[in-house]
């Protein structure tokens, strides 16, 4: 499953590389990064041994924890929804 992180900014103190990182560190056993831009970040979260909404959790919990703007997003399958929602 497909999981894109749309942005406006990075929260103060964090890089994109940082960003990339700490998602990376924390979906090691649930996805793993595909691509990012200056205002998005591509994960897959498809692995038949684990139900992807942990990953989805994960990933909300982080960029929550990491004060993303209100108006971040995750998409999946092509519907974006609000970190805060």
């Amino acid at each position: 499953m497909e999981l894109l992180i749309h942005f406006t900014a990075l929260p103060e103190g964090l890089t994109l590389e940082d960003v990339k990182a700490d998602l990376a560190g924390l979906l090691e056993d649930d996805g793993w990064l595909t691509a990012s831009g200056p205002a998005h970040i591509e994960l897959e979260l498809e692995d038949e041994r684990v139900n992807p909404k942990y990953g989805i959790l994960t990933v909300k919990g982080y960029l929550q924890k990491a004060k993303f703007a209100p108006d971040t997003t995750i998409e999946l399958a092509g519907v974006p929804v609000g970190i805060y929602e």
